[in-house]
């Protein structure tokens, strides 16, 4: 029994002694795993010691970093401006372009059957129409008619006796003009007579206003006493009468003529009828006359006139065409037109043979051109680099424009672009 127990003692330590024996390097492989975190650790607190410690030999400070990246945003932001600078600048150029006339001018041939490209349909007509026509005057017409003027006076004598008078005894008014008397007379002592008296030149001179008359075949000291007075002027010297003068037998024979013609071009078209609608028209007044000389006093008077009146009638839209033609012929180069006078297009006869129907026509045909897109002297390239000011100035003492104003973007830029695909022309 002794034995056992102390057998039973002894195996207690060597269990014990065992399990810490084992237990011992279990410690050791769980160690290692634990020295990785440790060193990490230690990894980052140096990082840290280095950020602060700008002053340790060898280290970058941060804000080296930092200025490196603003320099690297300040360039890509510098070049994308400078990418939307070059994509949106533009200058647009308004230019108020300088109009100019052009004109075609042309002899155009007129057959019943066209045979050339220039030529064109028409037939010829002609008519003779004759006429008498009574006119009254319109009394604006006058005339002055010189007569002698004369008028009657009151003869006074202030002597103690009568003074005798004889015909044609003169009297004279202040102005110098000389009147006689009608018939002798005597006039009483102190008293006074009436008598008529005529001017003794004929004329206007005559027509004098009431005013006192001396008698120069009396003695100076007689004269004083024994004279002459009027009450009213003396009328005869001019007389204005209403004539037909000149200028109303021409408008009476205008007004005729413009009946006549009116009259001949209906019955003409008449005949022709509607297809042709173009119409030229050449006039000569055959007869003209007037039943009274010009300046004369008449109640009415005749105007008798004789007309002939020949018509070339044609295809105003192929002659329109054909005068268009020959208005771009004209064009320059860089030019366009703005306007063209389709209206205004003027044919005149300028000779016609009834018989054989045909005629030849002056055709004028007006326009206006402009300064267009394609002229050299709206070429861009000739715009770089200047101001507003200097392309207006450019462009007027050219005398390609009446006006110019330039619009720039962006708001800033004050001198036309480089980039020529961003620069515009406007004509206006």
């Amino acid at each position: 029994m002794a034995e056992k127990k102390s057998t039973s003692k002894k195996r207690v330590p060597v269990k014990k002694s065992t399990t810490a024996k084992k237990k011992a390097p279990a410690k050791k492989k769980t160690t290692p795993k634990k020295k990785a975190p440790v060193k990490k650790k230690v990894v980052v607190k140096e990082v840290e010691e280095q950020e602060v410690d700008i002053h340790r030999p060898g280290a970058v400070p941060l804000i080296i970093y930092r200025r490196i990246a603003m320099t690297f945003i300040f360039v890509v932001a510098t070049a994308l401006m400078a990418v939307l600078y070059l994509a949106t600048v533009s200058a647009v150029i308004h230019v108020d372009s300088t109009e100019t006339p052009l004109k075609a001018q042309f002899v155009a041939n007129v057959y019943e059957v066209p045979v050339l490209e220039t030529d064109v349909g028409g037939t010829v007509k002609s008519g003779t129409l004759g006429r008498t026509q009574t006119f009254e005057p319109t009394g604006e017409s006058t005339t002055d008619i010189e007569g002698v003027a004369t008028g009657t006076v009151t003869l006074h004598n202030e002597m103690s006796f009568a003074q005798q008078l004889v015909a044609t005894t003169r009297l004279l008014s202040p102005e110098g003009v000389l009147f006689r008397l009608e018939d002798g007379v005597t006039v009483p002592a102190g008293g006074t007579i009436d008598a008529v008296v005529n001017a003794d030149q004929p004329g206007g001179a005559g027509d004098v206003a009431p005013t006192t008359f001396t008698i120069p075949g009396l003695s100076a000291s007689r004269q004083e006493l024994v004279y002459a007075t009027s009450g009213e002027a003396f009328t005869g010297g001019v007389t204005t009468v209403a004539v037909v003068g000149q200028l109303e037998l021409d408008a009476a024979a205008q007004e005729l003529q413009d009946e006549l013609v009116t009259d001949a071009k209906a019955m003409l078209r008449a005949e022709v009828g509607d297809d042709l609608a173009g119409e030229s028209y050449e006039v000569s007044v055959d007869e003209q006359v007037f039943s009274i000389e010009a300046d004369t006093e008449a109640a009415a008077f005749d105007v008798t006139m004789t007309v002939t009146v020949s018509a070339v009638y044609y295809d105003e839209q192929a002659l329109a065409g054909i005068a268009e033609a020959k208005l771009y012929e004209g064009l320059g180069q860089g030019q366009e037109f703005i306007r063209i006078d389709r209206e205004g297009m003027e044919v005149r006869v300028e000779a016609y043979d009834v018989e054989e129907q045909e005629a030849n026509v002056l055709v004028t045909l007006e326009a206006q051109t402009i300064t267009s897109q394609t002229s050299e002297a709206l070429r861009v390239g000739r715009f770089v680099g200047m101001s507003a000011q200097e392309v207006e100035d450019l462009l007027v003492g050219e005398g390609v424009a009446t006006d110019v104003s330039v619009e720039f973007f962006p708001f800033w830029v004050d001198t036309v672009p480089r980039l020529k695909d961003h620069i515009y022309i406007d004509i206006r």
